[in-house]
């Protein structure tokens, strides 16, 4: 018959109790602010506002609408970043558009900044690649203030414009495949006038 060895109850051990790992937690926080102190050691803390952080491209912040090259909304307010959005903090209004190649365009288009989870399902779901996630992290502001973003502030936000520029405009179209890529594979998107 064999035996095993169980450790001593954590809480009657001296080395895992609250006051020795409370006196060990201070003495490495006073340590780093010590070194921190004395220009021993670089301080990671970044003096936000004055130093903005760089995060990836990848990030996903604030939302922005994007225009076609004549300056209008590229949504054809298909209500997919709407359906896909967990939160539901999307809310579209259709209207009929006047150009007989777009079907509808968003008469009203809001998001609920204080309830979206930016979680770039919108984004995703978009076929026209209307909606994108900027980079734009820094939404910080009074309670008085409007959090629900209206169409003609995501299409006009002075945040993208200094940002983007002209890369406001999507560039879905251009999105091609380049003359110098070759694939073996066959191209099931061509349409022959024959169905799929």
């Amino acid at each position: 018959m064999g035996y095993i060895n169980v450790s001593k109850d954590p809480q009657k051990s001296l080395k895992n109790g609250y006051l020795s790992t409370t006196l060990l937690g201070l003495g490495q926080t006073i340590s780093v602010f010590a070194k921190q102190l004395l220009k021993l050691e670089d301080s990671v803390t970044i003096q936000w506002p004055e130093v903005e952080y760089q995060y990836s491209e990848r990030f996903k912040g604030a939302h922005f609408l994007t225009k076609r090259p004549t300056g209008e909304v590229r949504c054809t307010a298909c209500f997919l970043c709407a359906t896909n959005c967990p939160a539901q903090c999307i809310t579209i209004v259709a209207g009929q558009s006047k150009d007989k190649g777009i079907e509808k365009y968003p008469v009203r288009f809001e998001i609920d900044i204080l309830r979206c989870v930016f979680c770039g399902y919108c984004e995703e779901a978009c076929p026209v690649d209307a909606i994108r996630l900027g980079s734009e992290y820094s939404m910080a502001g009074l309670p008085e203030q409007k959090w629900v973003y209206t169409k003609d502030y995501l299409l006009n936000r002075p945040e993208n414009k200094k940002r983007l520029g002209d890369k406001q405009i999507s560039k879905k179209e251009e999105n091609v495949k380049d003359e110098s890529v070759s694939s073996n594979l066959p191209n099931i998107h061509r349409h022959n006038g024959h169905g799929h």
